[in-house]
């Protein structure tokens, strides 16, 4: 058994060592029995870890019932690893979970236990620091203490084991690493699962703000433990593609994110999905690039020094750009370049937001402000406190809804909708549009004093028809994204779909050529995409040398009609003949559509 304890050791240190520099994370599978431990094993988790937790999640408990005195947490985990997962887990190391100071066994006892089942490693858990209140105090004078937890994990180092330390704070995270464990992993809270797409994304931004301050705390001692996370609102692999971004994190964990649905294939599919998403981006030429924008046109290189110029300074900035060119990727480069990187990025599209809620989403509200109002809900510039507050489509806010933004720039502070409290606020603005916000300010539609104060400098982001030459280093791109996500080995495109990408005119931009290669992936099974049912829209025809005789002025507003009725056509096929969504795309109302349409169908008929 000794040299079995031995092989799992080696074989776990040997994997975390590889996790500082692979590309691809470390991942954890908590299982809660051993039909979960198989398929997560199928699935390539790189070790698994054993909590008494896992009984109450099979039991359809929540895992705060781990803590409570329904049994003894450690025979209880000590159960689990003898009936169900060891018997099965044989090709891969496993940590356990031992809860300190346990009345009824020595810790040196337990340990040894464990020791001779052939654990690899050890964790702290159930862990104090997961519990507050009259609980975590209830805990404390009984010397159930975080401060007794890293005794415990050095004594199951000095025996051999691995040390995992589960931290929820900068303080326990500080403590745990100068203790000199070889593993934290940082937990951001209880699962919590939404289908709300932008409360995700928040709440995505909360974790990276915890993991990095956490992290901030580790190099401050100068140790240098491997990190993963676990917990929160991290449940899809999609979930952890932002903070591998924005962190140093060298993996992930998770129990309910990978057994909610706890079958075989689902199980094995759901983790090879965690282990498959980059932790690192593929290594790029100097030059081709900035971050997540691609492409080494000039106009490009010009737009990647003004973001370097203006990233450092709190100053606002407005991005402006077609539909697609990706102005929020240009604002998230700002954003990372910026004293700001490791606070909170927090997104509004002002245009889906309806007038009758716009200062619920910008300040937040009480519970009872309105019908409807049942909790306490912070606003997206209590959410950016300290970060930045990217606000989309700038343009479509309101009068109602731009005199509210004025008031919290001017004031720098704001107060909860049903609340009298005034709460200071320190956000960076960045604004985006696809319209002229100049010009809509000469009409009268955009306040001038709104505009002054958002439009400290103005970036524009060049539409992809006027950098052709970046489509090949796009297409690498996007080629990688959609392999991992679709699981699929993709090399590249054949010269000729190359070609046709080369002619396109691209109305919707950056955005369109991804959809463009979306769908020959899901259509195709070659390694090299053909694109067979892509035809490119040629939005400036073929020389007629019947029209030379017409003035340069003539031939200048022809080829202006050209280009508008081409850019009407694409943008309805894009939108499968929506009128509405056409419009959005084209940047104008939809009368005005109709009024283009009208002139469209009547020089077709002459």
């Amino acid at each position: 058994m000794a040299i079995i304890m031995h092989d799992k050791v080696f074989q776990l240190l040997s994997t975390l060592e590889t996790a500082r520099s692979s590309r691809y994370p470390l991942i954890f599978v908590i299982c809660g029995s051993g039909h979960i431990a198989r398929y997560a094993i199928e699935g390539g988790a790189h070790f698994i870890m054993v909590l008494n937790a896992g009984l109450y999640r099979m039991a359809g408990v929540s895992s705060l019932g781990s803590f409570l005195p329904f049994g003894n947490a450690n025979d209880q985990t000590e159960e689990l690893l003898r009936t169900q997962i060891l018997p099965r887990a044989k090709e891969i190391p496993v940590v356990a979970g031992v809860m300190s100071n346990d009345p009824t066994l020595p810790t040196f006892d337990r340990l040894k236990r464990l020791k001779d089942l052939g654990v690899a490693g050890v964790t702290n858990w159930p862990s104090v620091g997961l519990v507050d209140g009259n609980f975590r105090q209830a805990l404390v004078e009984e010397n159930f203490t975080v401060e007794a937890e890293v005794e415990m994990l050095l004594e199951a180092k000095r025996m051999g084991f691995v040390a995992f330390g589960f931290v929820f704070s900068r303080t326990d995270a500080a403590l745990m690493a100068e203790s000199g464990v070889e593993v934290l992993i940082l937990n951001l809270g209880w699962t919590h699962e939404t289908y709300d797409i932008h409360e995700k994304r928040d709440r995505i931004q909360y974790a990276v703000v915890k993991i990095n301050e956490m992290l901030e705390a580790v190099n401050s001692t100068g140790k240098d433990p491997i990190c993963l996370y676990y917990g929160g609102a991290i449940t899809t692999p999609q979930d952890t593609v932002e903070l591998y971004k924005r962190t140093r994190v060298h993996g992930y964990g998770g129990g309910s994110a990978f057994e909610r649905i706890p079958i075989a294939k689902l199980v094995t599919n759901t983790v090879k999905q965690f282990c498959s998403v980059p932790r690192q981006a593929e290594s790029r030429l100097p030059g081709d690039g900035m971050g997540e924008l691609v492409g080494a046109s000039p106009a490009m290189s010009k737009l990647y020094k003004l973001i370097e110029r203006v990233a450092p300074y709190d100053v606002n900035v407005c991005i402006e750009g077609e539909t697609g060119v990706g102005k929020e990727l240009v604002a998230t480069q700002i954003h990372l370049l910026s004293h700001r990187a490791s606070q909170p990025f927090i997104t509004l599209n002002c245009g889906a937001i309806p007038d009758t809620l716009i200062e619920s989403e910008f300040f937040g509200h009480e519970k009872g402000a309105f019908t409807g109002a049942v909790r306490r809900r912070l606003g997206k510039f209590e959410l950016a406190d300290r970060g930045t507050l990217f606000l989309d489509e700038v343009a479509e806010l309101s009068p109602k809804a731009q005199v509210s933004l004025l008031r919290v720039l001017q004031k720098k502070e704001i107060s909860r909708v049903g609340g009298e409290k005034a709460i200071p606020i320190d956000v960076r603005i960045i604004t985006a549009t696809h319209q002229d916000l100049k010009k809509l300010v000469n009409k009268g539609k955009f306040r001038a004093d709104l505009y002054f104060r958002l439009n400290m400098i103005t970036l524009k982001i060049p539409p992809l028809r006027s950098r052709k030459e970046d489509i090949p280093a796009l297409v690498d791109k996007f080629l990688n994204e959609l392999g991992w996500q679709f699981r699929r080995h993709v090399i590249g495109v054949t010269p000729d779909f190359m070609d046709r990408l080369m002619k396109h005119s691209w109305p919707g931009n950056v955005r369109e050529l991804r959809h463009v290669l979306c769908r020959a992936i899901l259509l195709e099974d070659g390694p090299i995409l053909e694109g067979e049912d892509f035809v490119p829209d040629l939005v400036f025809p073929t020389h007629d040398f019947s029209t030379d005789f017409m003035t340069t002025e003539g031939l200048m507003k022809r080829e202006e009609r050209n280009v508008e009725n081409e850019l009407i056509i694409n943008a309805l096929k894009a939108t499968g003949g929506n009128k509405s969504k056409a419009a959005a795309l084209l940047g104008i109302s939809r009368k005005t559509l109709y009024v283009r349409l009208k002139k469209l169908n009547h020089s077709k008929n002459l």
